[in-house]
């Protein structure tokens, strides 16, 4: 699993198999833009780990594992609490909001319109407010990158919220956007949203919910950049992430 290979290689090894959750995976072996490579087993991202099994447990924590950050908003990580909390290999550190911003900010499972218009909608103005809600969520990860522990990003489905996280992370360790975006859309390839279909949702509103999709990516990275101009100046000036951090969080994480 651990070799260098070309992305469309990497897209069948990149994935590590649990019983519980279909969208746990690996971001290491990503190039960087000065030639070095994230390392393999240092970050993961992933839908839910509410649903691992005993099973998935021992093998998550055989990869290293140390700390599991928890985006999901307080209700979801109350209704599905984390395998992690009390563990004594893995600390759970719950970075999500306590509450929503307002009744209308929803997550993709939460949206209940049957059109693909209303919920295409929705996600997209998500996007573009998660790098200015989550900004102390990522220095968090950020910082205990930099302190040498192997973490987890996730939230319900792993796409949005952990979507968005571990693009920030993967752009702050210097990798091309082109290949940020590529594994940002491994969750079409990977994540089974088949539990999480509602009654009476249409095939479109199910894809556009469901899906990750470049748009909504797009729409985080064009809300930054029209307000700080650069990735760079956002984690500098609103996420904290210093020249000297930025350098640290490099030293540890690549290789």
């Amino acid at each position: 699993m651990e070799t260098s290979t070309t992305m469309a290689d990497e897209t069948v090894d990149r994935r590590i198999a649990l019983e519980g959750v279909t969208n746990f995976r690996d971001l290491g072996g990503y190039e960087t833009s000065d030639g070095r490579t994230v390392q393999w087993r240092r970050i993961f991202r992933s839908d839910t780990v509410a649903s691992l099994t005993d099973n998935d447990v021992k093998t998550v924590c055989g990869l290293g594992v140390t700390v599991s950050c928890d985006l999901r908003y307080a209700e979801e990580r109350q209704a599905e609490p984390s395998r992690f909390l009390g563990h004594a290999q893995v600390k759970a550190l719950a970075l999500g909001l306590d509450a929503r911003p307002n009744a209308s900010f929803l997550d993709s499972f939460d949206v209940m319109e049957s059109t693909a218009d209303a919920a295409y909608t929705y996600l997209l103005e998500n996007y573009k407010h998660y790098p200015f809600l989550y900004h102390n969520a990522y220095r968090t990860i950020f910082d205990r990158l930099i302190a040498g522990d192997r973490v987890i990003l996730h939230c319900t489905a792993g796409k949005d919220r952990a979507g968005t996280a571990a693009a920030m992370v993967l752009t702050a360790l210097g990798v091309p956007r082109q290949t940020v975006f590529e594994d940002y859309l491994l969750t079409n390839a990977y994540w089974d949203a088949g539990a999480r279909h509602r009654p009476g949702m249409s095939a479109e509103a199910a894809a556009a919910i469901f899906s990750a999709r470049e748009d909504y990516l797009t729409a985080a990275f064009d809300a930054i950049e029209n307000r700080y101009d650069t990735v760079d100046a956002y984690l500098a000036d609103y996420v904290g992430l210093t020249d000297h951090a930025r350098e640290a969080l490099r030293n540890v994480c690549l290789s």
